[in-house]
Formats: structure tokens, C-alpha cells, sequence
């Protein structure tokens, strides 16, 4: 597991160097609510298309990233309230239980 914090004018480059270190999770610390840079969001794209879990979380202090359409349909789990480094935690216990979008979804709907 690991996190990618988003920045201005990101690339990609950590989430892809990540993947090819054979990250099975990444989280995606992002803008609030949970927006990351263009060039990134290209990078967890192909992640999730090489069956890597992405989850989207905020660097902001506080606040919530909500699964919006936009999310789902790029295959991009939400953190809802946790900050990247509890996202973290619970991405890799959920790993060890199941690796379905569904199950891990629920995993962090629950705790």
C-alpha cells in the first residue's frame, strides 16, 4: 500500500512508479473533496486497469470525499471521512479479506 499525494501540476509518476514497485493498493491523497491533478488521475486510471484498488481520499484537514459518478466510473473507491494515512491502514486489512471493488467498498462504508 501507498500514497500518492496530489499536487499542482502532478504527473503520475509516484502512482506509476507504485505500480510498477507492485503496489496492490494506492491511496490517492487529493484536494478536497478528494480531486486529484489531471496528469494523476490518467496514472490511477491505468492503475485500476492493471486491477490496482484506488482510493481517494482529501489532504484537507477535514471533510469527506463522496463516491460520486465521476469516481465510479474511473473505478476509484471513496475514503469518505478518513485522511490518507487511516485510508491506508484500512485498504491494506481490507486486502487481506477480499480484493473485489464491492467488498472493499463495503469494508469502508462499514469501519
Amino acid at each position: 500500500m501507498d500514497i500518492a499525494y496530489s499536487h499542482a501540476d502532478a504527473d503520475g509518476t509516484a502512482a506509476r512508479a507504485f505500480v510498477a514497485a507492485g503496489a496492490r493498493g494506492l491511496v490517492a491523497a487529493g484536494f478536497a473533496p478528494g480531486f486529484v491533478a489531471a496528469g494523476e488521475e490518467e496514472a490511477l486510471r491505468e492503475a485500476v486497469a492493471q486491477g490496482v484498488t484506488v482510493v481517494l481520499a482529501s489532504r484537507a484537514g477535514s471533510g469527506r470525499v463522496f463516491p460520486t459518478t465521476r469516481l465510479r466510473e474511473a473505478g476509484f473507491l471513496s475514503a469518505d471521512n478518513l485522511n490518507p494515512q487511516k485510508a491506508r491502514i484500512l485498504l491494506a486489512l481490507a486486502l487481506t479479506r477480499t480484493t473485489g471493488p464491492a467488498g472493499i467498498e463495503r469494508i469502508f462504508a462499514t469501519y
